[in-house]
C-alpha cells in the first residue's frame, strides 16, 4: 500500500512540473516572440544574453541546496523551516556578490549593458532570480509540486503583459526589468502562502536524516556538479553573442528556451522520483522503474518536437530565425535522447548517493560543449553550439553505460 501511495505521488508530481514546465516553455518562446515584434532586434538579443547570464548565475548562487532538498527534506521533519530559511539568506548573499561581481569584472563590457544604472540593477536581479528559483525544489522537497506549477505559469503569463506598454522604449532594459519585478512580486506570494503552509505541515514530524557529515558530503558534490552545469548555460550565449552578434544572438536565445524547456522536462522526472524514493519507507524497485518509463517517454516525445514543431515555430518567428537556427533545432532533436540517459543515471546517483562519477561525467559534457561550441561557431554558425552538446553527451552516455547497468540492478532488486 505504502509503495502505491508513493508510486501516485510521483506520477502526480511529474505531471504537474511537467505540465508547469511545458506550459512555461510555450509561454517564454510566445514572451520572445512578442518581444520581437515590439522591440529591435539588437535590443531583444542584449535582453535575451542579460537574462539568459542573470538566470545562470542566480543558479551557481543557489549552491546547489536545491539537489539537496529534493533528497533531503522529505525526511527533515521539524528541521525543515531551519534548512530551508538558512539555504536561501546564504543564497541570497552570494546571489548579490556574483553579480556584482560579473559587472566589475567586466566580462560582456557594453555589449550587455548600455548604462550605470543596468550595471547597478543587474546584482538584484540576480537576486530575484536566485530566490525564484530555488523555492522550486524547496515546495517539490515539501511535496507541493502544484504550488510550483501555480508559481512558474503565472510568472511565464504576466510578465508577457507590459510588453505592450513598454514597446515605446525600444529598450532591453525594459525587458529586462519588467521581468524581474513580475518575479519578485510572485516569489513574495509563494513565500507568504504555499511556502509557509508547507514548512508548518513538517513542524510536528521528527526528522529522519542522516549524520551532518553525510549531508554535506552529498552538498559538496552537488555544488561541484551545480559549478560545471552552469558553464554551459552561462557561457553558451556570450560565445554567440561575442562572435555572432546581437542578432544571432536573439536567434540563439529562442532555441535556448526550447532547449531549455526539454531540459526542465528530464529534471522534472529526476525531481519527483528522487522526493518520493527518499520518503522513508519507499518502494525504490517499483520507483526506479516507473522514473525510466517516463524518461524515456519524455525524450522521445521532447526528441519528436524538437524534430518536427521546431522548424515550422523558426519559420513562423521569420525568415532570419529559419535560416541561423533550423539546423541547431534538428540536431537538439537527437541530443534530447542521449542526454536522457544521463538523467537516469543522475537520478539513481542522487538517491543512493553516489556521485563521483557523476561529478566528472558532467565536467566532461560541459568542457566539451563549452569548448566546442567556441572552436565550431566561427565556422557552424549556431549549428556548431549543436554539434558541440550532441557529441558531449554521446560521449557520456558510452562512459556511462556499463555503471548505469549495475547502478539500475543494484537498486531494483
Amino acid at each position: 500500500m505504502t509503495a502505491l501511495r508513493t508510486r501516485g505521488a510521483m506520477e502526480t508530481s511529474a505531471a504537474l512540473l511537467m505540465g508547469s514546465s511545458v506550459l512555461t516553455g510555450l509561454l517564454g518562446v510566445a514572451y520572445w516572440i512578442i518581444a520581437e515584434q515590439l522591440f529591435p532586434t539588437e535590443s531583444v538579443g542584449r535582453a535575451s544574453a542579460v537574462i539568459s547570464t542573470a538566470t545562470m548565475l542566480s543558479s551557481l548562487a543557489c549552491l546547489s541546496f536545491g539537489g539537496s532538498y529534493q533528497r533531503f527534506l522529505p525526511a527533515a521533519g521539524s528541521l525543515a523551516g531551519r534548512l530551508v530559511g538558512g539555504g536561501l539568506a546564504i543564497s541570497a548573499v552570494t546571489a548579490v556578490v556574483f553579480g556584482a561581481g560579473f559587472v566589475a569584472l567586466g566580462i560582456a563590457g557594453e555589449r550587455m549593458f548600455q548604462s550605470t544604472v543596468e550595471r547597478w540593477v543587474f546584482p538584484l536581479v540576480v537576486l530575484v532570480f536566485t530566490a525564484y528559483a530555488l523555492l522550486d525544489p524547496v515546495l517539490t522537497g515539501l511535496r507541493r509540486a502544484g504550488a510550483v506549477a501555480v508559481k512558474n505559469v503565472s510568472v511565464s503569463v504576466v510578465k508577457i503583459l507590459p510588453l505592450p506598454l513598454l514597446a515605446f522604449t525600444a529598450s532591453g532594459f525594459a525587458l529586462t526589468t519588467s521581468w524581474a519585478v513580475v518575479s519578485a512580486v510572485i516569489t513574495l506570494v509563494i513565500v507568504a502562502g504555499p511556502l509557509r503552509r508547507g514548512l508548518a505541515a513538517h513542524a510536528s514530524v521528527a526528522p529522519e536524516l542522516p549524520p551532518v557529515r553525510q549531508l554535506w558530503e552529498f552538498q559538496g558534490a552537488s555544488f561541484a556538479m551545480t559549478v560545471v552545469l552552469t558553464a554551459t548555460p552561462l557561457c553558451l550565449p556570450l560565445i554567440v553573442l561575442a562572435q555572432l552578434g546581437p542578432e544571432n544572438s536573439a536567434y540563439y536565445n529562442l532555441v535556448a528556451a526550447l532547449s531549455t524547456a526539454a531540459g526542465m522536462l528530464r529534471a522534472n522526472v529526476l525531481a519527483s522520483y528522487v522526493v518520493e524514493a527518499s520518503v522513508p519507507g519507499a518502494d525504490r524497485p517499483a520507483l526506479t522503474r516507473r522514473m525510466v518509463r517516463l524518461m524515456a517517454g519524455v525524450c522521445a516525445l521532447t526528441a519528436v518536437g524538437f524534430a518536427t514543431a521546431g522548424p515550422v515555430l523558426l519559420h513562423l518567428v521569420g525568415p532570419g530565425y529559419a535560416e541561423a537556427a533550423v539546423p541547431l533545432v534538428l540536431v537538439l532533436a537527437a541530443e534530447a535522447l542521449v542526454a536522457g540517459v544521463v538523467a537516469v543515471y543522475a537520478a539513481v546517483a542522487q538517491v543512493v548517493r553516489r556521485l563521483r562519477l557523476l561529478v566528472s561525467v558532467q565536467v566532461l559534457i560541459v568542457a566539451g560543449t563549452v569548448g566546442g561550441a567556441a572552436a565550431l561557431v566561427g565556422e557552424w554558425g549556431l549549428t556548431g553550439v549543436g554539434i558541440a552538446g550532441f557529441a558531449s553527451n554521446a560521449l557520456a552516455v558510452v562512459l556511462l553505460f556499463v555503471p548505469l547497468r549495475a547502478l539500475l540492478r543494484d537498486v531494483t532488486r
